[in-house]
């Protein structure tokens, strides 16, 4: 059974807005799109970039450094350059306060191919 962590109070993340929560070490942006809640990994897939500091609207977040767009709902990567999904994380609410519990998966930060030297 997922283990659930209180992110804040339902009414602290108001509609059409995002905000960043840590989770033991882990970022999470969460998010209200018309009343329901969603959460995910608060780091672009390309660029390890927060999420939660770009544009939000439409149920899509914008990547602030180089506009790879997220479906916050699904997770997809919905533009270039991104092209893999951020993982999703369970909510769910109760007694006025939003839960997470966190997805096994994560973004993968650092570690890339690197560029070849000559």
């Amino acid at each position: 059974m997922a283990e659930f962590h209180k992110l804040a109070a339902a009414d602290e993340v108001g509609q059409g807005e995002i905000k960043q929560y840590l989770v033991e070490d882990r970022f999470v942006a969460l998010c209200n799109v018309e009343g329901e809640f969603h959460a995910f990994e608060d780091v672009c897939t390309h660029q390890f970039t927060h999420l939660s500091e770009g544009e939000f609207t439409d149920a899509q977040v914008t990547c602030p450094l180089h506009g790879a767009k997220f479906d916050v709902k699904t997770g997809a990567a919905k533009s270039l350059p991104a092209v893999k999904p951020v993982p999703k994380h369970e909510v769910k609410v109760e007694n006025g306060s939003v839960y997470v519990a966190l997805n096994p998966k994560r973004v993968k930060v650092g570690g890339g191919r690197g560029r070849r030297r000559r």
